[in-house]
């Protein structure tokens, strides 16, 4: 089974909150946060600038989060608009 299909059978938050914290290191799990942030910035039309003084990250880094943003808006905005 890959991840992505065990990810996908999980429905209770405690129990993907687990299973997260078992595969990911705090340092992974905190730059998954991170990343969501940066998409809900995103999909909310603040700048890269913005995003990256309100969260203390490397320009490069909402940069990376951009692209993404722009290159799979429409699941984004779908999913993202939802946390």
């Amino acid at each position: 089974m890959s991840v992505k299909q065990l990810l996908c059978l999980i429905t209770d938050v405690e129990e993907m909150n687990q299973l997260l914290e078992t595969l990911l290191t705090p340092k992974e799990l905190g730059e998954l946060e991170n990343r969501l942030k940066i998409l809900e910035m995103f999909s909310d039309g603040i700048s890269q600038r913005q995003i990256s003084s309100t969260l203390g990250v490397g320009i490069a880094t909402v940069t990376r989060g951009a692209q993404a943003y722009n290159g799979n808006k429409v699941i984004l905005d779908k999913y993202v608009s939802l946390t």
